[in-house]
């Protein structure tokens, strides 16, 4: 049954009870149906306009559902993807912790190694520090000792954990000669040499050096040669006059390529042209008291 049936009917069913309840004129009872026919019209369209609103209301409710299910699968989606994450959340936190483990333990190694290396750093410092102090008390016996003599003709230097003894050449030597020793050469050993003796552990080298004046003997043209002539001759005459141990002596000449000054002045020739002791604990000597240490 059609709305617009239901309509007709129940203006009707007004007009019939109307028309019972009285007897009416023809106008009346015209208007009167007229009147049931509005009647019928209006709660038509308001019917049709319930049936609408019902009808968008069921449409609005359906597509709520869609909607709803939709978030409900996103909401599960989600869920899901919420869960693998929280696994690979934890899986990365093992496996960090498993390198920070790592980490440590590499870490802890290496502070020990690190340790380990301070400790003969320590020893080897320990074992020059002896050795400067050995060199400095030499030293302060030179410097006593030596200005007796000829305090202009010395210098004394203590650096790089070695004692360097120089000498000018002119104070030893005759001017020209490699082998014929100034008188004051021999007090100059006669000081030096009980020192040096105080100390076998020590190396001494003993080094001849020119400045860059022509040489005054035209038998010898090289003045590595002629530095060198001079070096042996002190470092024999301390050996054999002198008793000092020959394995610890090593003579050489450096000729005017390792100058301490400026050969342009008088002075800084004079420095140039010398004889220099440098005394120091050998390579040999010092690695074989390392080994010792460290063991």
């Amino acid at each position: 049954m059609t709305s617009c049936t239901v309509m007709s009917r129940l203006a009707l069913f007004i007009f019939l009870a109307l028309s019972l309840s009285a007897c009416v004129s023809k106008k009346k009872y015209l208007a009167g149906q007229a009147a049931a026919a509005f009647i019928a019209d209006s709660l038509s369209t308001r019917l049709k306009a319930a049936e609408a609103l019902v009808y968008q209301l069921r449409l609005d409710t359906a597509e709520r559902r869609g909607e709803n299910t939709a978030l409900l699968q996103s909401q599960a989606n989600y869920q899901e993807r919420i869960i693998r994450l929280d696994d690979e959340v934890e899986r990365l936190q093992q496996e960090l912790r498993k390198e920070v483990k790592g980490l440590d333990a590499n870490i802890q190694a290496r502070d020990a190694i690190i340790e380990a290396q301070k400790a003969r750093l320590s020893k080897i410092e320990a074992l020059l520090n002896l050795q400067d102090s050995v060199l400095g008390e030499m030293a302060r016996q030179l410097q006593d000792t030596l200005p007796k003599l000829d305090s202009t003709a010395f210098t004394i230097e203590v650096s790089n954990h070695q004692l360097v003894l120089g000498v000018f050449a002119d104070y030893l030597f005759a001017p020209g000669s490699t082998s014929k020793l100034q008188p004051e050469a021999d007090s100059f050993l006669q000081v030096i040499c009980p020192i040096l003796q105080l100390q076998p552990g020590l190396d001494i080298e003993v080094l001849g050096h020119t400045n860059n004046e022509p040489l005054r003997r035209s038998s010898i043209d090289s003045k590595w040669e002629y530095s060198a002539m001079r070096a042996a001759t002190l470092a024999n005459r301390m050996a054999r006059d002198y008793e000092v141990s020959s394995s610890r002596i090593k003579a050489a000449g450096k000729g005017d390529f390792a100058p301490k000054a400026s050969n342009a002045t008088p002075e800084g020739r004079r420095l140039n042209h010398r004889i220099e002791w440098v005394v120091g604990q050998g390579h040999a000597r010092f690695l074989r008291d390392l080994r010792r240490l460290l063991e």
